[in-house]
């Protein structure tokens, strides 16, 4: 069965045209307007949401999401119907509701605070702390440890920190319209890619689904894993078509097809093209999300696997194809993780506890085809149609795949706890549904066209009906039927997963924390909170210190200090997130030695022999019989507990002339004098 819109042959969605390739330049173009729209999209969205009166703890945000999602939809709906009339209408209108699918319900979650998702605790505190270090310089640097090359990818974190910086944005608040950017630029991005390999329509529905999908399964709490996370589905068909592209000109050589292929500009320029193409995002992937990164390369891995052993391409051809996308991967990747692989060739202790998570949503395996919901509809449908079009399509065996690698990637992290690890399989949930989700796109176009097959039209009336006036009205057009009942169903799914999101994101809370200068995003401000004193912490040791905060490595028992602040610190908040190279076990026992100094003397001697660069600045919690303390954390993967008991300090440890000394609300900062600052 040809899908609609095709001109015969593979019985795939049909591919952009017999004239794509000569669109290459619009389309790269495409690849830089669309992403500007969709930021203009969040930038009026967050205008217009700042200006509305929501009170809180009503449910006037749950109503206007609502009405917002129905407007949308009917943007959507009405966006889908036009891309065949008015095209260059149709395109802009796609980006523009695109990027308002995940901005809109978001912005209207999180419009009585300026904070993002779950404020800046959780994971959220690193992230908040690495953009913050990239506001303040543009180095490449750890977040954290000082004299260190980032481990994590930075380039999410780069671009937003000196963004914020060229704006004159504070980093913190500048994270929550910068991750709902993100979002809506990966909707269009994720369309773009579409485009490539199918009609507009049917890439703007494969769009809606991945959005639907990224919003349901918290995917926004991760904005720069899901840029490139979300286009895998439509990586995977344009890997796969690379591997069978050159077996379709083999197997017919002398077809009209192949006379065209073999035309320098015609068959090499777009192979190459599409191979660059994919070895870019690759490269994106490598320096946003590594993980995103391994498993697109793993689904890449299956297809090439696939061609081979189903003898659709040749191994020499698939080598080839590799080769040009690692040559395109390799300078973003490099521009990252070259600093790193340097320093740690230099072969120093190293603990990576990165995937030392096993989160609950990691330990099931996803089934979101038998989920009650409007998603779940969606998925169900697309799990059919990949099964059932597995062999026939193109699009249906990429997608296959990509479920397919999905819950591998389940079965090797299960696996992979016999070596104390995981692959953190829940970071693939995302992917794994926008793939089943984009299926049903499919099973809405074959449904499209298997009326069109069964209803001829007009040329199959009777001669005595056509001759009648009132023969169309009394005739129902069947096909337009179709096409209306398949627009309304997705509507109909939009409005769900709209309305959804403040109830998918309700763990979030409603991101109440305090802000730098010690205040809630309300203005009100307890003294008995602890983090009411962060305006004055920083005030005392930057006073104390006289040194800007990036020359100061500090040791703190209130994390959200060096989130807001860009101080370096000694002990990184979390094993899962610290550099290798930072060894966090080590620095752990370090404090712990500090503590059991017999004497100041001591004290300053221990500090000077680690292995790494000391604080010069500690902030201590003080206990009520006035001792010091500073909370530590231990990995016990596979257990979730981190808790360890704290690192408590004598305050005559640092009765010595090198120490100066001030009590702060409930904590006491200790400043160094005479220690070097950070080069």
């Amino acid at each position: 069965m040809v899908a609609p819109g095709s001109r015969g042959g593979t019985g795939s969605w049909p591919r952009s045209g017999g004239r794509a390739h000569a669109r290459w330049p619009w389309r790269v173009a495409e690849l830089i307007l669309a992403p500007v729209v969709a930021v203009l999209v969040v930038v009026a969205v967050l205008a217009v949401v700042d200006r509305l009166d929501i009170p809180t703890g009503t449910n006037v945000g749950l109503a206007l999401t609502a009405s917002a999602g129905a407007l949308l939809a009917l943007l959507l709906a009405g966006t889908a119907l036009l891309h065949r009339r008015i095209p260059w209408l149709a395109v802009p209108l796609s980006w523009a509701g695109l990027a308002a699918l995940p901005t809109v319900p978001l912005a209207l979650f999180l419009a009585n605070t300026p904070h993002y998702l779950f404020g800046v605790s959780g994971d959220q505190q690193f992230r908040v702390q690495f953009l913050t270090r990239f506001a303040d310089s543009g180095t490449l640097a750890d977040f954290a440890y000082a004299d260190l090359p980032p481990y994590y990818p930075a380039a999410w974190f780069w671009v937003g920190g000196r963004t914020a910086a060229l704006l004159g944005v504070d980093a913190w608040a500048f994270h929550k319209p910068y991750a709902l950017a993100t979002l809506a630029v990966t909707a269009v991005l994720a369309y773009v890619l579409w485009s490539l390999v199918t009609s507009r329509p049917r890439a703007l529905g494969a769009a809606v689904a991945t959005v639907l999908a990224g919003l349901a399964t918290t995917a926004a709490y991760t904005p720069y894993s899901w840029l490139t996370g979300a286009l895998v589905p439509p990586l995977a068909v344009l890997g796969l078509r690379l591997v069978r592209a050159q077996a379709r000109r083999s197997a017919h050589p002398h077809s009209a097809q192949a006379r065209r292929s073999a035309h320098p500009h015609s068959a090499q320029g777009p192979w190459v093209r599409t191979a660059v193409l994919v070895g870019l995002v690759l490269g994106l992937a490598a320096i946003t999300h590594t993980q995103i990164l391994m498993f697109a390369g793993f689904v890449l891995a299956v297809l090439a696997a696939d061609g081979l052993l189903t003898r659709r391409a040749s191994p020499l051809r698939v080598a080839g194809t590799a080769g040009v996308v690692l040559l395109a991967a390799l300078p973003l990747t490099l521009l990252h993780w070259l600093p790193y692989l340097i320093a740690a060739a230099g072969g120093g202790p190293t603990y990576s506890a990165g995937q030392h998570f096993l989160a609950e949503s990691g330990s099931r395996w996803p089934l979101p085809m038998l989920e009650p919901t409007a998603l779940g509809a969606l998925c169900l449908a697309g799990t059919v149609w990949i099964v059932w079009r597995f062999r026939s399509s193109e699009v249906a065996r990429a997608l296959g795949a990509t479920a397919a690698c999905g819950y591998a990637w389940y079965l090797l992290s299960t696996a992979a706890l016999a070596a104390g690890t995981t692959l953190l399989a829940f970071r693939i949930e995302p992917i794994l549904t926008a793939a089943l989700a984009c299926g049903a796109v499919g099973a809405a176009a074959d449904l499209v066209h298997a009326v069109r097959e069964r209803v001829p039209g007009d040329r199959a009336r009777p001669a005595g009906d056509a001759a009648r006036p009132d023969a169309g009205a009394a005739r129902p057009d069947r096909r337009a039927a179709a096409t209306g009942l398949v627009v309304v169903l997705a509507a109909t799914a939009v409005l769900a997963g709209v309305q959804d999101v403040p109830e998918q994101y309700s763990w979030a809370g409603s991101a109440q924390d305090y802000r730098p200068d010690g205040t809630r995003p309300d203005g009100s401000r307890d003294p008995a909170d602890a983090d009411a004193w962060l305006g004055e912490l920083r005030i005392t040791i930057d006073g104390l210190t006289g040194r800007a905060p990036r020359d100061v490595v500090v040791l703190t028992a209130n994390q959200k200090l060096v989130t807001y602040t860009p101080y370096f610190s000694y002990q990184a908040s979390s094993a899962q997130y610290a550099n290798p190279l930072g060894n966090f076990p080590t620095r752990t026992a370090e404090i712990r030695r500090w503590a059991a100094a017999p004497d100041p003397a001591a004290l300053l001697a221990a500090l000077d022999s680690g292995p790494a660069r000391p604080p010069s600045v500690l902030v201590f919690s003080r206990t009520g019989d006035g001792a010091l303390q500073v909370p530590t954390t231990e990995d016990r993967f596979p257990d979730p507990d981190s808790s360890a008991p704290p690192a408590t300090f004598a305050p005559q440890l640092f009765e010595d002339p090198a120490w100066q000394r001030r009590d702060v609300g409930p904590y006491a900062v200790l400043v160094r004098a005479g220690v070097p600052p950070v080069p």
